[in-house]
């Protein structure tokens, strides 16, 4: 059975945001099983899609939700004895930190 290049690509990009998704909120069950039933159901939605253009939106859509969430995921980690939560950041070569944003003032 040979799938078509766009149902493949459907699949490699589930795969990847799953992928992503496993990979950001390591730890975190809850938040792992909530992005994987809401990508499931977002994919769901176009599974009976057939227009190229339409596909190709949503393709490229996955694509920036994978980045996006590398880029910018931050996770909160409540440590034994701690008050407050400590914060885990990507940190990627490619991250912009806030205050390198053009536009806004270092303080």
């Amino acid at each position: 059975m040979s799938l078509s290049p766009s149902k493949q690509a459907a699949i490699a990009a589930y795969r990847h945001l799953l992928k992503t998704q496993r990979e950001v909120f390591s730890g975190d069950i809850k938040a792992i099983q909530a992005a994987k039933k809401e990508t499931y159901s977002r994919f769901m939605q176009y599974k009976n899609e057939s227009n190229v253009d339409i596909l190709d939106e949503k393709l490229k859509l996955a694509d920036q939700v994978c980045s996006l969430l590398r880029q910018n995921g931050v996770k909160a980690v409540r440590e034994e004895g701690a008050s407050t939560p400590r914060l885990h950041i990507n940190e990627k070569e490619d991250n912009i930190k806030f205050g390198d944003v053009p536009g806004h003032a270092k303080k």
